[in-house]
């Protein structure tokens, strides 16, 4: 075999494993596009993507639409670590300490409580705040229920129609809220009123359930 035919077939084989290689490369590509499509939307117009995976599609979507420069939904992550979050995780087995489902305004349509974190002057501070659940769908934009909370060592929960925010797990202190339909707001319910009667239930270890 002459020395041209030898440079030739050398050239056709390199040729050959360059475009098994872009054809492997290439079906990575679009597998990896496939995944990322059936697990959904990077992003939405409603703005930027947030991380987690506890949202249903239409709890991100109305997530998405509160969510603002400076301003992001609070994860598991934002929790100072503890004891008694030790606990509750161990109790409930899935334990989320600032997300979790409820219907707070008896119309028989599943609503939310978000927690978001927003940064002031080097200290982070906690928005709560609640999303209800539409008759054709969705969710409404969100109705605060506590600003500038410092929930670090805390949680939310919720019983029956209550939101229960407790500040530090340590401490027995928790307050609670319910929306308040004529002011369209949500009220605490203790205020000047020590001792009512409408105490929501216990779990074994005395702390409110967490439907999430």
């Amino acid at each position: 075999m002459t020395r041209k035919r030898l440079l030739v077939l050398a050239a056709g084989v390199a040729l050959w494993a360059a475009a098994a290689w872009l054809g492997v490369r290439g079906a990575a590509l679009l597998w990896n596009r496939l995944a990322r499509s059936d697990a959904g939307p990077a992003s939405s117009s409603h703005g930027p993507a947030v991380p987690g995976q506890r949202w249903t599609a239409q709890e991100r979507e109305a997530v998405e639409r509160a969510t603002r420069p400076g301003y992001r939904p609070a994860l598991p992550a934002d929790a100072e670590p503890t004891p008694e979050r030790d606990d509750l995780a161990a109790l409930y087995g899935k334990y989320d300490p600032f997300f979790v489902r409820g219907d707070l305004n008896d119309d028989g349509r599943g609503d939310f409580v978000q927690v978001f974190v927003r940064e002031r002057e080097g200290s982070v501070l906690f928005d709560v705040v609640v999303f209800f659940g539409l008759e054709g769908g969705g969710f409404s934009p969100p109705t605060v229920v506590e600003k500038a909370v410092a929930l670090g060592n805390g949680d939310v929960a919720v019983d029956r129609d209550l939101v229960i925010v407790t500040p530090d797990l340590a401490s027995d202190e928790s307050y609670r809220y319910r929306l308040e339909p004529d002011l369209k707001k949500f009220v605490d319910v203790d205020a000047g009123s020590p001792g009512a009667d409408d105490a929501p239930d216990e779990s074994p270890d005395r702390r409110l359930r967490a439907r999430v």
